[in-house]
């Protein structure tokens, strides 16, 4: 796979990522040369090794990077826009707290080392951060509230892998945290510390909005008449409260009282959906929402293996994971033991006040509920209705036979002048096709039978002589090229059968002595072509295909010991990747098959000149050449739909005679000789 950095200057320049590995058993260090001389940077790195990055980002930026042992892993790095130098800064330290990892300043020194090490790993204390995702420890000065009381309040603010800890001299808290959550802390400290009275209390709230409520019991206490402070943290959803013992008490009445379920105004929302299905996106609504999937709706059953979000892009993934997170944190998620879970409804479910109905025939989604769930709701199926890309995939199964034969041999017969005299003797060879005893039975000699293979002697009347020469050159060759093809949605499965559906005999039962009712039991098969293919749409055009491909005809002579019909069969199952538009060779075979077959009698098949009379032989050679041909081409609008479906009726009329008149046909003039090329067979 390709990684590469691509610069937006005057010209451009690929910097190739480094082979060898840059983690040794201690920590390794990759110090930072001059930086290159650029502006901006378009930045894209996928699957690309996160030790790899550290180095291009050193190049780049001109810091010395030291990892850690444990820093390992692949990591996806792209930018749709350029980036300046501390634009790639930032972007890197965005990638590293995703994969679970930070950065920390240690003088002219940053030392990547894993989240949960920070801590140990110390931090700056001094000095403006320079980025948000910058790891950095402050102190926190008090006024009026105490250190101890400031913690147990603002500790669920702080990551889990941060510290926070009091200080009674001088009056002060110590943070550890990334910078933006630092400030997050200081700003809500700042507002605690001015408040009256001594107490503290933080409160989570289950249901109901933390600034909504905020809001309520400051109206209600009058914290501008020196009342209790009371702010808000959107993120955690929680109230912090401080004032005098009557007021927390009086505040936490007032919060108990709003944070119940269904506590704002419901409202009721239709969504028309014009690419999902309405019962799809009710089922992963369930599961936003925390419920179980339905054990009686069939598209619950299938999402049980395969969700919804899987064929999300990444974004919307996001967006999708970030609104259930909001959901579960505050907007009116169940919380209950799963025995307890939502009131079932055909189509539907009703959770924790939010009741949401699939409307099948209208193809929509009924929602009610509290305001901000329902927005949220919606936000989330917008971007879940989306036109869902198709995939035309071309098969082109080609096959080549080719089978020569020789045959050559001499066999006699002596027999009597009359057919009731019989036959005297004689020679015959099964290699040879046809023996001269099924010739003389089928003249009128029923001894002819008599005559087996090798030689054959027996005592008759006064002789008559026959003799079978054979000299036979076969030469056969065939050409076959089928081409089907279908469109399926991405990420669904699709067949198509072309054939016949032939009756095989499994079974009989004859007549006897003691039954009048003979029967036979046949199962009926198809016969032809059967394809199914189940295509799987990457990023960048690239296809996944899962084919399964059979080809199946019926033998046209009959083989000797065999019940019933006899079937050739070619089939082949895989999984491959192509690009969009790409022609791959799916699999082949090539079959040489030789025979040689010499028969004669014994001791006079060996004379010389003469012995050519009393021996035969046969020579064959049959070559099979088989390949099969994928071609997926991805339509992700209605252009390239249209645009496809031109293209194979153009196909169609090409293959057409010229002149439609029934009373003059003509037959399509094509030169036999000329063999398409590998692009040309779609």
């Amino acid at each position: 796979m390709t990684k590469f950095l691509r610069l937006t200057t005057t010209s451009v320049l690929a910097l190739s990522l480094a082979a060898g590995p840059v983690g040794t058993a201690s920590m390794a260090q990759t110090v930072a040369p001059a930086p290159v001389a650029m502006q901006d940077v378009v930045i894209n790195m996928r699957g690309a090794d996160i030790k790899d990055v550290a180095e291009q980002v050193s190049r780049i930026t001109g810091r010395t990077l030291v990892l850690d042992p444990q820093v390992q892993g692949q990591v996806n790095v792209v930018s749709a826009e350029p980036l300046s130098r501390n634009g790639v800064w930032e972007l890197f330290l965005s990638v590293l707290r995703t994969s679970g990892f930070a950065a920390v300043r240690s003088g002219n020194l940053w030392r990547v080392v894993p989240q949960a090490t920070v801590v140990q790993s110390g931090a700056s204390e001094t000095g403006a951060a320079t980025s948000n995702q910058q790891i950095v420890t402050r102190l926190v000065r008090l006024r009026n509230l105490p250190s101890d009381q400031a913690v147990r309040a603002l500790r669920p603010l702080v990551s889990s892998f941060g510290a926070i800890e009091a200080l009674t001299e001088p009056n002060a808290v110590v943070v550890t945290d990334y910078a933006e959550n630092i400030r997050r802390v200081q700003e809500l400290a700042a507002t605690l510390d001015q408040g009256g009275g001594t107490s503290f209390d933080s409160i989570a709230l289950r249901h109901a909005s933390a600034t909504e409520v905020a809001a309520s019991v400051s109206a209600l206490l009058g914290s501008d008449a020196g009342g209790p402070r009371v702010t808000a943290d959107e993120r955690s959803n929680v109230l912090l409260i401080r004032g005098d013992a009557a007021d927390l008490a009086q505040a936490r009445s007032i919060v108990a009282a709003l944070d119940t379920p269904g506590g704002a105004t419901p409202v009721t929302r239709v969504v028309r959906l014009r690419n999902s299905d309405a019962e799809s996106i009710t089922e992963i609504v369930r599961g936003l929402l925390g419920g179980e999937p339905s054990a009686t709706n069939p598209v619950a059953r299938s999402l049980r293996g395969n969700t919804g979000l899987a064929s999300l892009s990444a974004s919307n993934r996001d967006t999708a994971a970030m609104a259930a997170s909001a959901l579960t944190s505050g907007a009116g998620a169940s919380t209950a033991p799963a025995e307890s879970g939502p009131a079932a409804r055909p189509d539907g479910f009703t959770l924790d006040g939010v009741t949401v109905q699939a409307s099948p025939e209208l193809n929509a989604v009924v929602m009610r509920g509290p305001p901000a769930t329902v927005d949220m709701l919606e936000d989330v199926i917008s971007q879940l209705d989306l036109r869902r890309a198709q995939v035309k995939i071309e098969v082109a199964i080609v096959e080549i036979t080719g089978e020569l034969g020789e045959q050559i041999g001499v066999q006699l017969g002596l027999g009597g002048v009359v057919p009731d005299d019989g036959v005297i003797g004689g020679t015959g060879f099964s290699n040879a096709g046809t023996d001269l005893g099924t010739v003389l039975t089928a003249l009128g000699y029923p001894a002819g039978r008599l005559l087996g293979a090798g030689l054959s002697l027996a005592a008759g009347s006064e002789g008559d002589f026959g003799l079978l020469l054979q000299a036979v050159g076969t030469n056969n060759a065939a050409n076959l090229l089928s081409s089907p093809s279908i469109t399926v949605l991405d990420n669904e499965a699709a067949e198509i059968v072309v054939g016949q559906n032939v009756p095989f005999r499994t079974g009989s039962f004859a007549t006897d002595g003691n039954s009048t009712n003979p029967f036979t039991t046949i199962s009926r098969e198809d016969v032809g072509l059967t394809l199914r293919v189940v295509p799987r749409v990457h990023e960048g055009g690239v296809v996944r295909l899962e084919v399964s491909q059979e080809i199946s005809s019926l033998v046209p002579t009959a083989i000797i010991g065999a019940a019933d019909l006899v079937t050739n069969r070619r089939s082949l199952q895989t999984s491959a990747l192509a690009d969009d538009g790409e022609t791959i060779v799916l699999g082949g075979l090539v079959t040489d098959d030789r025979q040689t077959a010499n028969s004669q009698v014994p001791g006079l098949g060996s004379l010389p000149v003469i012995g050519n009379l009393f021996r035969s032989r046969r020579d064959s050679q049959t070559r099979r050449t088989l390949f099969i041909f994928l071609k997926p081409t991805i339509l992700r609008d209605s252009a390239a739909v249209a645009a496809s479906a031109q293209d194979s009726y153009d196909r169609l009329r090409s293959v057409e005679p010229v002149r439609l008149d029934p009373t003059r046909p003509e037959p399509i003039a094509r030169d036999p000789r000329l063999q398409p090329d590998v692009d040309e067979v779609f």
